[in-house]
């Protein structure tokens, strides 16, 4: 099966790796190759590994080292990752549970 990163999730990987390399450019390399091998191969040979996390945008998790969130989409016969995320941070939620905007006549 074919995987693709969206521009978000590019944007996502970036961010982490500066993270890393912020305490060493080897570390966070090696981090990254770790990451993006473990996305490719897994979920080229299991796309369905992940948990079904947001039903109504067909959104599934897919958890790394026990911290980092994978979420993706399958469309076409093609995974797409839209996001890679710290499990600490807050959008982590958001996803799961996506509040309504309010409309404009409330």
């Amino acid at each position: 099966m074919k995987i693709f990163l969206t521009e978000n999730a590019e944007d996502n990987l970036w961010d982490i790796y500066k993270y890393h390399a912020d305490y060493s450019h080897a570390y966070a390399d090696e981090f990254q190759e770790k990451l993006t091998d473990f996305m490719f191969t897994n979920l080229a040979q299991f796309p369905s590994i992940g948990t079904l996390y947001n039903t109504s945008q067909n959104l599934y998790r897919l958890v790394y080292d026990g911290r980092y969130n994978i979420y993706y989409t399958e469309k076409n016969d093609a995974l797409y990752i839209i996001y890679v995320l710290d499990g600490r941070m807050q959008l982590n939620l958001d996803i799961a549970n996506p509040k309504k905007p309010p409309s404009s006549r409330e």
